[in-house]
């Protein structure tokens, strides 16, 4: 059996590799991978920024996760309780980044359309 902190590392890991190119703005809109919401549908400007700041929100969490993984363990925390931790972290973190980054990309969307209009 894999041992629990490798997955919980791993997948902290994954996080911060899949946040890189968005955050380098390498991802073009598409229907599978980055901040898939209606207002970085409706403009392409909004996509690239809103999936910057979410790639580095991604990386952030990433790196909260495998430390989270790696450093109780050390001090003597193991086992179900901080497997369970682990989980709500995981699990908490990336339903605050969805609120944040759809927020976020609204925002955008909706400062862009203002700016439109004043400059017509």
């Amino acid at each position: 059996m894999i041992e629990p902190t490798l997955i919980c590392a791993l997948t902290g890991a994954l996080l911060v590799v899949l946040g890189v190119p968005m955050m380098l703005r390498r991802v073009p809109p598409n229907a599978f991978y980055g901040l898939r919401v209606p207002a970085t549908f409706k403009d392409e400007q909004v996509w690239y920024d809103a999936n910057a700041a979410s790639g580095r929100d991604f990386v952030l969490l990433g790196i909260f996760i495998s430390l989270f993984a790696v450093v109780p363990p050390l001090f003597g925390w193991s086992g179900a309780s901080h497997w369970v931790a682990w989980s709500v972290a995981i699990g908490a973190g990336s339903l605050a980044m969805t609120a944040v980054g759809w927020r976020r990309a609204n925002r955008m969307l909706e400062a862009k359309s203002e700016t439109k209009a004043k400059e017509s």
